[in-house]
Order: C-alpha cells, then structure tokens, then sequence
C-alpha cells in the first residue's frame, strides 16, 4: 500500500542552517517532503494551505521572535509537533518555548544535528500513536504477510497489533515488540522492515542473549584489529552492515549495561564506536527490539537503563500470547497443516473438531511456535490420509481437555463456562466489553473467573 511521503515544515532566516538542517530531517525520514521558509509570516501561510507532520523552527525570525512563534504555529499546526531550535538559546527561552507547548527543544551547539534527528523520529512516534483512534477496531487488518502467508488475526487483540504493526512501518521511529517467547515477534519485525520505507535495506537480527558482553558489543558495533585477544583482523558491526535498513534486537533485556550505553549512543546520536576505536561514525540504521519480560519492572529493579527504555518504546507494541486469541487456532493450524504437509510430502485426512476443540483449549505456554511444532509432529506421525484425531495429540495437550465419561455434570458445564468466557475475553477489545457481550456485568465477570478459577488481570 503505497501511503503520501510525510510532509515536514522547516522554518529558519539562516540559508546554510536551512541545507543543513534539513539533511537532518531527510535522514531522520528518508522520503519525507520538507518545505524550507524563512519567516513566521511565510509559515503561516504554508501551514494554512497544506497539513504538515511536524515543525522544526528557530526562535529568533526577522518578523518574530520565542514564544510568539511557538504559539503562533501551534494554533496553525493542526496537532502536528513544534521542535524548537536557536542559535542563542537560554534557559528562559527553553521554559517559555516548552510551556507554550514546544515538543522539544534544542540548542545549535556542535552534535545538535544527531540529536535533532532522534528528537523528531520521537514527536513523530508519538503523534502516531496518538491518532491511532482514527483506525476503527473492526476495520479489516492489513495485509501483512510472512514468508507468503497471511498473519492471522481473527481476534481484537491481534487485529490491533497489525493495526499498530501497520503504524509503526510507515515511520523510522523506533519500535519495542512486546510478547511471551514463540509469540512471532521476530516474523513482525521483518514485517515492519518489509513494509516501510527502508524494505530495500538489509534486515539483521540478533538476539542479545546469545552472546557474552564483549562478543555482543563486537558483533553490533564492530572491533579494530588487535582490540581484543583472537581480533584478527578489522571488523563491521551490525549497524554498519544494516546501512539504511533495519537492526532487530531480540531479548533487548539481557542486554547488559556496557552495551546498553552504547545502544542509547547510537539512538541519540546515529552513531557508533567500534571495539578498539577513537572515533565514533555515523550510521543510519533503524532499531526494532523485542523483549519477552516486562521492562518497565527491569528499569525499576535497576537492571535496564530508563533512559534507554524510554528511548526504545517510543512506539510499543504488545504481541497476545496464543491463549488469549484462541480464536485464531483453526486457521493456523490449517496453515501449518498446508505447509508441513507441503514439506514433508506426506498428506493428511484434515483434523477432527475434538482435535481442534482440544487445541483450543489447552494453554500453549510456547505460544504460536509450540502449535507449530505439534502440528509438524502431527504431519510425520500420523499415518497419511488418517484425520487427526483427539488421541493423536501430545499427552500434555490432551490432558487440557478432560472431557471424561465419568466428569461430574456441574463439573464439566463449570469448565465449559470458563472456556467460552476466556474465549470471548480474547475476542474483544476489553473485558468491559467482554462482559457486555455476555450480557452480564464487568463485576459478575470477574466474579465468575474467580469462581471458576480463571485469572481476570486489570484492562
């Protein structure tokens, strides 16, 4: 889906500042379009007759100078950020600039470039998210694919994770991809590399906790010849060989702190130093990180920077476990059948509704990528042309559907009752909502999960 270049207003009385600067910007967002102005008035006019994304202005015009300026393109903005900038900056400047209602600001101080760059790919994330209200839950996911197949997204929770997905690769900023292990955080990442504007760069992944510290801080950033005992020979680092794509950080929480400083370097500032170096250089790749805990709880505990967090989850993304969007099995396991079936030349009779039923409800604690391994099992296992059944399935998935002869009766309607209760809590937006399309209320809701023994976690 092709989508119109964001359009950037640049508003500054110094001709080499504006070349500059707005260098800066196309960097910060390859493609964009920026209109360049030298005056208020000028500015004015341009916001009156188009929309634009975001503002980068000076604070000192030949027809206007500080706050006037802020307020003034505040009110013709339309909601887009105002980034403020000046050569002569002072404390009461930045005040009055940020009370007015400046995204941000910064002085024109050598490096201020870099951080001009980080400082918009920040403003524009954030209006991104603000104005995901535009998008209607029910709206038809995009169509984002991996390795050929549709991602499936029956549920609420899913179809808003595409929806965030489809957001987040129309811009550079960066993205924290949020999920249990085997929830496919790695497969939305190249998705959002894919789909965006750096598709024709290399996607490199790396999963921070494969690698001890010196080896990780090498393999991101590269090392000189002899810097450290078997560095034989030079050596290009991850963000280097990204160029103008994209790096995927996987297990981003087991980066340690060495390497955590020098992430937030290159987020700050678009540039990295090798193992060995004296000189940092520039580098112009995107981040996607993923994490399969909590790091807000790892900030608090000391063990992740705040800073770099803050940096990171600019744009979060949170990745639904496979039990809470059920609703999903059948068509992935009609995918999975299709594939490994493909595979390993071996056809199958299809899967029976207790066989799907008992998928359903077990838990999946491996997510997605535990599905996907039972099914491919499933495929090499059963005989060709036999439906899969109930009994072919692994103990530990059968043992979840105890729908025994000898069950109680108020026994067997107590788990019916919870199970269709949690699959309508994955099917909607909140379980406010939930407990509307059960006709009952949201405290009777929770009363019966604690009844029945299910977990009922705050919206």
């Amino acid at each position: 889906m092709e989508t119109a270049p964001l359009h950037l207003l640049l508003v500054d009385a110094d001709a080499h500042d504006r070349t500059v600067v707005r260098a800066a910007l196309l960097r910060a967002e390859p493609g964009a379009h920026v209109t360049t102005v030298s005056r208020l008035r000028a500015a004015l006019d341009v916001l009156r007759r188009a929309s634009v994304a975001g503002i980068v202005t000076e604070l000192r015009l030949p027809d206007a100078e500080g706050g006037r300026i802020v307020r003034e393109l505040r009110a013709g903005a339309r909601g887009a950020p105002v980034i403020a900038v000046t050569a002569r900056g002072s404390e009461a400047l930045a005040v009055s600039a940020m009370k007015l209602g400046a995204a941000d600001y910064l002085n024109k101080e050598p490096g201020y470039l870099g951080r001009l760059e980080a400082a918009l790919r920040d403003v524009l994330g954030q209006r991104v998210l603000a104005s995901l209200d535009e998008w209607p839950l029910a709206a038809a996911p995009p169509a984002v694919c991996a390795d050929g197949e549709p991602f499936v997204a029956t549920t609420a929770g899913m179809r808003q994770t595409l929806l965030l997905l489809e957001r987040a690769s129309r811009s550079r900023v960066p993205v924290l991809l949020e999920g249990e292990t085997g929830t496919g955080k790695e497969l939305l990442a190249r998705a959002i590399h894919h789909r965006g504007a750096r598709r024709g760069g290399p996607f490199v992944a790396q999963n921070c906790a494969a690698l001890a510290e010196s080896l990780l801080e090498s393999e991101l950033f590269g090392h000189l010849r002899g810097a450290f005992t078997g560095a034989e020979r030079d050596r290009r680092g991850l963000f280097a060989e990204a160029d103008e794509g994209t790096v995927f950080l996987d297990e981003i929480g087991e980066a340690p702190p060495s390497v955590q400083a020098k992430l937030l370097r290159v987020i700050q500032h678009g540039e990295v130093k090798a193992v060995g170096a004296d000189r940092a250089h520039r580098v112009r790749a995107r981040i996607i990180a993923a994490t399969n805990r909590p790091l807000e709880a790892e900030v608090a505990a000391g063990r992740f920077r705040g800073d770099l967090y803050y940096r990171l989850a600019v744009f979060p993304i949170r990745v639904p476990p496979l039990r809470h969007r059920t609703g999903d099995i059948p068509r992935l396991v009609e995918i999975f059948l299709r594939r490994f079936e493909r595979e390993e030349d071996r056809t199958t009779g299809g899967i029976a509704p207790d066989a799907l039923r008992a998928l359903q409800l077990y838990s999946w604690p491996g997510n997605v990528r535990e599905l996907e391994h039972e099914v491919h099992r499933l495929v090499l296992t059963v005989p060709p042309g036999v439906r899969i059944g109930r009994l072919h399935l692994a103990a530990r998935i059968r043992a979840a559907d105890r729908a025994d002869v000898g069950e109680p009766l108020a026994r067997l309607l107590a788990r019916v009752e919870l199970t269709l209760i949690r699959q309508r809590i994955a099917q909607q937006p909140t379980k406010a909502a939930a407990a509307r399309s059960l006709g009952i209320t949201r405290e009777a809701l929770y009363a019966k999960l604690r009844r029945l023994g299910g977990a009922a976690p705050l919206d």
